[in-house]
């Protein structure tokens, strides 16, 4: 997995690990948390962009995101310090850019981008398991 955030892609993983972190730091289910941005994305569905956007930003804090983003991404190098991926939410914190490459998104579409990485990965173990 990849969060792209402020012209800077940061490698990503879900992992236990980082779910008891997340947990520990915000007392909130990780899991759940990306669960409740893609019914988000789903139910604002057509919706004018400023209209989803704000849907977006009102399912959690900053603070909240900033942690859990921190979580999968010191999940794969913990040399991010959680100052550097608030600065960088900061930073593309406010509207759509023009730009098509995703690398300036707004941080509720990447934390809905990371809830769809998250959801593939999962479908993906389940089908492992299926198969073993």
């Amino acid at each position: 997995m990849i969060i792209k955030l402020c012209y800077k892609e940061y490698p990503a993983k879900i992992s236990l690990a980082a779910c008891k972190s997340f947990y520990e730091q915000t007392g909130k289910d990780l899991n759940y948390t990306l669960m409740c941005y893609l019914d988000a994305c789903r139910d604002s569905e057509g919706l004018e962009t400023s209209t989803r956007l704000t849907r977006l930003f009102n399912v959690e804090s900053f603070d909240t995101i900033a942690k859990l983003f921190a979580c999968v991404i010191n999940a794969k190098d913990q040399s991010i310090p959680l100052a550097e991926i608030e600065d960088a939410m900061f930073r593309v914190g406010w509207m759509i850019s023009n730009e098509d490459d995703g690398m300036s998104n707004p941080w509720p579409l990447v934390v809905t981008a990371l809830a769809n990485d998250v959801s593939g990965y999962y479908a993906e173990l389940d089908k492992k398991k299926a198969t073993t």
